[in-house]
């Protein structure tokens, strides 16, 4: 006869499961999006299309299942707030981060982030931080010097530090948020609506700033639907594990995209991995285990809404 416990297990493997997922796909974003990058398209208009194309992959697989397409009630103006403010002004961050820096640097400093959804999570009210927690914290800040003060013309530049470091405090807010709000909406109709605010947000932007640019040539489409391909992949992914395990747990298994965005840039983009970006990464990467296995599951983690 299965246990409660059984039952619980299994949901947290399948989460950690699904977060992984993301992780590998979020990996090949990056990768996908510094050549689209380098084909001459400005950011944001980037973004603008790959959420374009995710979120109009999704409305067809969400009609296909004859799931929900609208939100939850109580939580639609949530989700819209999550999109335009918390995901598209993230994603502006990384890819800004990542025309100073390679793939491996940018995301390896992007991931302090988890020392900051734990950090955040004491802030709202979901536990103190342990010693352990302060540990990691000065970890990830001795890490994140080291891929800087080494990255000088090879890794990453300054520029790149700061938009990396911006774009990790907005996604802390962006999780945290997420698994505040979405508690009763499907995580395919949650990862639509979340791309397809973000796209209308930075189509907007792009257009009322002058960067707008559009897709010239049949290769760049081809870059951009398998940008939203995975993005809508990721997002249904990362919705799925945030309802199962919570922002904390997630991030902490989200910690395989540096190791998915080192060996994708290596492969396809020729970057090359030197011992600072190693040394500051794996204390980067130690800083954010630690970060969280320092803070118990909440019991909004161990329920599935």
């Amino acid at each position: 006869m299965t246990t409660s416990t059984d039952a619980a297990t299994r949901r947290d493997l399948f989460g950690g499961v699904l977060a992984a997922a993301a992780s590998l796909q979020f990996g090949v974003i990056v990768v996908v999006g510094k050549r689209v990058l380098e084909r001459g398209m400005t950011v944001e208009s980037m973004l603008a299309f790959r959420f374009w194309v995710a979120a109009s992959l999704l409305v067809l697989v969400l009609l296909a299942l004859r799931r929900p397409v609208l939100a939850a009630p109580g939580e639609r103006v949530g989700t819209a707030a999550l999109a335009v403010f918390g995901y598209g002004v993230e994603a502006t961050f990384f890819f800004t981060a990542a025309r100073h820096g390679t793939a491996a640097a940018v995301t390896l400093l992007f991931f302090t982030y988890p020392v900051f959804v734990t950090i955040g999570a004491w802030f709202v009210g979901r536990g103190a931080p342990a010693r352990l927690t302060v540990a990691a914290l000065v970890l990830a800040v001795v890490g994140a010097g080291v891929v800087a003060g080494t990255g000088a013309g090879l890794s990453v530049e300054t520029t790149g530090v700061v938009f990396a470091l911006a774009a990790a405090l907005t996604y802390s807010a962006y999780l945290l948020g997420a698994d505040a709000v979405l508690r009763r909406t499907h995580p395919l109709t949650s990862a639509m609506w979340i791309s397809a605010g973000a796209s209308i947000g930075l189509f907007v932007f792009s257009t009322v700033s002058g960067r707008y640019t559009s897709p010239t040539s049949a290769a760049d489409w081809w870059l951009l639907l398998a940008m939203g391909a995975a993005s809508a992949g990721a997002f249904v992914c990362l919705m799925g594990a945030l309802q199962r395990i919570g922002a904390v747990r997630t991030a902490i298994v989200s910690a395989t995209e540096p190791l998915s965005a080192a060996l994708l840039g290596y492969g396809f983009l020729d970057e090359a991995v030197d011992a600072g970006t190693a040394i500051g990464g794996g204390l980067i990467l130690v800083a954010a285990v630690m970060a969280s296995l320092a803070r118990a599951a909440m019991p909004r983690e161990q329920q599935i809404p």
